[in-house]
């Protein structure tokens, strides 16, 4: 036993009753990059043992919190808007939580996401999308090219950060690659890298795109 574990306070008897989503709103509370068993025990005003009758690992907590977190991600209020602008308001809300918490990504990757809380989500989405005429097999449709294009955003977005946040910039890196294997074997990406510095892609337009795709199928 570890000087810190027997620093804590001894409780008598069964662990406190908790459930599966106080752990997890714990930990989002506290933020998945500090999400530790000791500080969501901490924030539930119980010790780390008792936690430990509730989940294992810092993994398996992240999974519960993540997919908590993906499954309870509010759907933006239908006021009358089209139904294309509705789209693009919860595609929005849920690619900023994607990217800022990139945790989530990794448990929809592993398939760990609460399938009971996300059957809820889901019908929310399927009621919004009926009220404008869609099937349930239309809205199903329009939900998985949607939800692709949003993960697919995500995930380039939260690579782009990452790549800057460790110095390594896309093009400044192929910069260096076409140095070290010279002009005569990657002469388009020597073209690109030596061409007119534009702008980052925003990679919501790929969710846009998305939203046009399936206004077209509808």
């Amino acid at each position: 036993m570890s000087a810190a574990t027997a620093s804590l306070p001894k409780r008598l008897g069964r662990p406190p009753r908790i459930t599966t989503a106080q752990i997890a709103e714990a930990a989002l509370e506290i933020g998945l990059e500090r999400a530790t068993v000791r500080n969501v025990a901490t924030r539930l005003g119980m010790s780390v043992p008792g936690l430990y009758h509730h989940v294992r690992t810092r993994e398996e907590l992240l999974a519960i919190a993540a997919a908590h977190g993906l499954s309870e991600l509010p759907l933006p209020e239908d006021h009358g808007q089209p139904w294309t602008t509705w789209l693009a308001e919860y595609a929005r809300f849920v690619y900023d939580a994607l990217v800022t918490q990139p945790e989530i990504i990794g448990q929809i990757v592993a398939g760990t996401i609460d399938t009971i809380r996300m059957a809820q989500h889901i019908e929310r989405f399927f009621t919004i999308l009926a009220k404008h005429g869609f099937t349930v097999e239309e809205a199903d449709a329009a939900y998985l090219q949607l939800t692709s294009a949003i993960i697919g955003a995500a995930v380039s977005e939260v690579g782009r950060r990452a790549m800057e946040a460790e110095g390594h910039a896309r093009l400044d890196d192929l910069r260096r690659a076409t140095v070290a294997l010279g002009p005569e074997t990657v002469p388009h990406v020597i073209e690109l890298v030596n061409g007119t510095p534009r702008p980052e892609p925003d990679h919501f337009d790929a969710i846009q795109a998305a939203i046009t795709a399936i206004q077209h199928a509808h």
